[in-house]
């Protein structure tokens, strides 16, 4: 058998070789290769920022839902439909503030030594609208809220001398930095009180737990003072939802799932209750608010912006399909425009005369629209999927002994 295996293997070698040898004997010509086509030279170009951002420029913000320690924030120019920048924003992206000035964007940011993981620190980042670059930095404790963002929980106060943290671990506390030195001031306990909606220079309100309001106010060295809290003033079946509007310098309109308005003034310190109506009338009561950022308000016309969709309990993230106009002043709806995209985010410019912008979850598109019928003006594509909320700057107040 050994001889016979062996014999078997010898032939295999010997054809293998004569199968070789004929092959080298006779070598054909290999093919030429393909030719690759010349590439086109690639234009570099270089976008020139502003010391301030113009009423038509927008913040876009991405949670980059899928990798969430990748969040960033997209400069877009409205007028011209273009790409202009990006910041980036660490772990749970929730949004930028602007500086009083204008000249620089306010980050809170996430980070891991380790990039998923290790020590973990937060910092707020001054980046510099000019150039997009990171500036200064402020560390601040490793509490802050991270969910889908709410401005609200990033607010400056309105001297823009303050810059204040919302931290759930679950215990509720406020950070407070002082944005004009630059310095972590510290951190104050809000028991049972969430997020700061400013009701001028150093004042807020916190929602509660049980549907009440608190008021708070920052002394000149950041310090947080607890003020008087509200009887509970939304019914628990139907709660206000954690995106109120501010509607003026001390008043806001909470508004629950469901669509009922309460209007609340703190200008004397203490919450007070106004004016309550709803967003829909007869026969309406399958409609409601929807999506990550379902109001715009435009102070110089008075006008509520509010993306609405049909759907029952628990739609309260569903995107909206029409965009409804209120006249806030009159608490009555002015119009109803059906959008052909579907939209999370609705934002409007604050200049006289605005743009009206939406953007839908998942989408990468930024839709630019005229407010007075909602058409399409331009689309801005290709910017990340997880847009959260839009961000318009606030307009300059007109220097003194300007043309008004």
């Amino acid at each position: 058998m050994r001889s016979l295996r062996n014999g078997m293997l010898a032939a295999g070698l010997g054809a293998a070789f004569v199968m070789t040898s004929s092959v080298c004997a006779a070598p054909r010509k290999a093919p030429a290769a393909p030719k690759v086509p010349e590439l086109a030279a690639e234009d570099v170009t270089v976008v020139e920022l502003k010391d301030r951002m113009p009423a038509h420029w927008l913040v876009v913000n991405d949670v980059v839902f899928t990798h969430l320690l990748d969040g960033r924030a997209y400069i877009v120019d409205a007028d011209k439909g273009t790409y202009l920048g990006m910041v980036p924003g660490g772990h749970s992206h929730a949004g930028v503030q602007f500086s009083p000035d204008g000249a620089n964007l306010l980050m809170p940011g996430t980070f891991f030594a380790r990039g998923s993981r290790g020590e973990r620190t937060d910092v707020i980042t001054w980046f510099a609208l000019k150039d997009l670059m990171p500036g200064p930095e402020v560390v601040i404790p490793p509490k802050r809220m991270q969910a889908l963002p709410l401005l609200s929980s990033i607010p400056l106060t309105d001297d823009g001398r303050f810059m204040l943290i919302f931290n759930f671990t679950p215990e509720q506390s406020m950070t407070v930095v002082d944005a004009q030195a630059k310095k972590l001031v510290g951190e104050f306990e809000t028991p049972g009180c969430a997020l700061a909606h400013m009701t001028g220079a150093r004042s807020f309100m916190m929602q509660c737990a049980d549907g009440s309001l608190q008021s708070a106010t920052l002394d000149e060295s950041g310090v947080i003072t607890l003020g008087a809290t509200t009887d509970p003033l939304f019914d628990r079946d139907d709660p206000a939802t954690d995106k109120p509007v501010r509607v003026g310098n001390s008043r806001w309109l909470f508004i629950t799932f469901a669509g009922a308005v309460t209007e609340v003034d703190n200008a004397s310190g203490t919450p007070v209750a106004g004016a309550r109506w709803r967003l829909t009338g007869p026969g309406e009561q399958g409609w409601r608010p929807g999506g990550l950022q379902p109001y715009a308000f435009h102070a110089p016309s008075g006008l509520l912006y509010v993306l609405m969709h049909e759907g029952g309990p628990g739609t309260h993230k569903h995107p909206g399909t029409e965009i409804w106009v209120f006249d806030v002043a009159r608490q009555q709806r002015i119009a109803r425009l059906p959008i052909e995209t579907p939209a999370t985010a609705i934002e409007i410019s604050k200049d006289a005369d605005p743009l009206l912008y939406t953007a839908l979850f998942g989408s990468g598109t930024v839709v630019v629209r005229k407010p007075a019928d909602a058409s399409v003006l331009r689309k801005i594509e290709g910017l990340g999927n997880d847009i959260s909320v839009l961000q318009a700057p606030p307009v300059a107040a007109p220097a003194a002994g300007a043309a008004k």
